[in-house]
């Protein structure tokens, strides 16, 4: 892809399959069309497609706007639309792109691909898709790689993997570990890591880890490997996995030295608050922290997104 379409901000969204009532489509101009269409004939588009009825309905809002200016289209994008319509909406697997900025400058730093679910929960887990915090983890690793640099870190809950790349890909961490506990997150994120070492340098050693948090000491970890900085996005949804999830969290700080960030989207206030309150309870002490709105074009910030830093 041409530096053209990387700086373009509805490429961006339309690359990482943005929910298309986030899109700002009043804002679109004949160049935006064109490199739209462009991209749809790329080779990363071929080999790693998006969602088809994502594509086909980003192309029908193009088209009701551009005809609603009254703009003058070429056919090609209505042959396009009539293409995707009539194809299987479920012939997968589909893909999202997401295009990372370096924090001091504009430049692209990279474009991670990953494979996702076409549904939000997938064989028992929702860890088939890439959630708004995990999102911003991944910017936030970025913009943070100085925490990061020549550091073992364990992610809890890794999911698709978008964040743990993000981290191998564009920062220089010693190691990374992946750990979650469902057998089918660990093939999709799998491939995911074989796909993006096809495209880029990783900057560390790695491995995939089957973890528990019922389960954290058979990892068979002492005091010397266990990591420096323990990392984790979306994990505190579900009021009945804090006892565990804490418990894990408790396990990994016991050498003294072991920092946490937990990236959290705020869906339900009363939620959140029992969470804190059962960190204060296990005497984890922390700082909190909420992400700046329109942290990145990337995320679709409707809910607050914390930060909460255990140490």
């Amino acid at each position: 892809m041409s530096l053209e379409h990387l700086k373009n901000k509805l490429v961006k969204q339309f690359l990482c399959a943005t929910q298309i009532s986030a899109v700002h489509f009043d804002e679109m101009t004949d160049t935006d069309v064109s490199l739209i269409l462009d991209l749809l004939t790329h080779d990363t588009l071929q080999n790693f497609p998006l969602k088809t009825p994502y594509v086909a309905k980003f192309l029908k809002k193009m088209i009701n706007q551009m005809e609603k200016k009254e703009n003058e289209l070429c056919d090609e994008i209505y042959y396009k639309y009539i293409e995707l319509i009539q194809k299987d909406p479920n012939e997968g697997p589909f893909y999202k792109h997401y295009a990372f900025n370096s924090d001091e400058t504009d430049e692209i730093k990279s474009i991670l691909t990953i494979q996702e679910s076409t549904s939000i929960v997938s064989h028992g887990t929702t860890g088939l898709c890439t959630w708004q915090a995990g999102i911003a983890m991944a910017c936030w690793c970025l913009r943070n790689k100085h925490l990061l640099d020549n550091r073992v870190i364990m992610e809890l809950g890794c999911g698709t993997g978008l964040s743990g790349l993000s981290a191998c890909i564009n920062c220089k961490p010693r190691e990374y570990w992946f750990t979650d506990c469902h057998s089918a997150v660990l093939d999709v994120l799998k491939n995911n890591i074989q796909v993006n070492q096809n495209l880029h340098t990783f900057n560390c050693k790695f491995k995939v880890v089957q973890l528990s948090w019922d389960n954290i000491g058979d990892v068979k970890l002492n005091y010397e490997t266990k990591p420096d900085l323990v990392l984790a996005a979306d994990v505190v949804f579900d009021q009945n996995m804090f006892d565990p999830l804490c418990d894990a969290l408790k396990w990994l700080m016991m050498n003294g030295t072991t920092e946490i960030y937990l990236f959290c989207t705020q869906r339900n206030p009363e939620t959140f608050k029992t969470f804190q309150e059962k960190l204060k309870s296990c005497n984890l002490n922390f700082k909190r922290d909420i992400l700046p709105d329109n942290y990145s074009i990337l995320l679709q910030q409707d809910c607050p997104i914390y930060v909460i830093h255990i140490k």
